[in-house]
């Protein structure tokens, strides 16, 4: 079975930061119809895994590469 993570932004609201909204350094939104990023959550393609969300997109992809270390073993 193939785990590949991808972590993935979400607006206050539950709706998904499509990635094409651009930010500035300071994590402010570019895009007018952005509400801003409020967490990032990284899922595996292997269905049976999803991380918690997170307020770093670091931090998510790390849970993602400590899923995918586990699964491999």
């Amino acid at each position: 079975m193939r785990h590949q993570v991808t972590v993935n932004a979400y607006h206050p609201d539950g709706t998904v930061c499509p990635p094409d909204h651009r930010f500035t350094t300071g994590n402010r939104p570019l895009a007018e119809d952005c509400t801003g990023r409020n967490r990032f959550v990284a899922t595996c393609a292997c269905g049976t895994w999803t991380g918690t969300p997170s307020s770093t997109k670091g931090y998510a992809a790390e849970m993602g590469r400590r899923h995918r270390t586990a699964a491999a073993r």
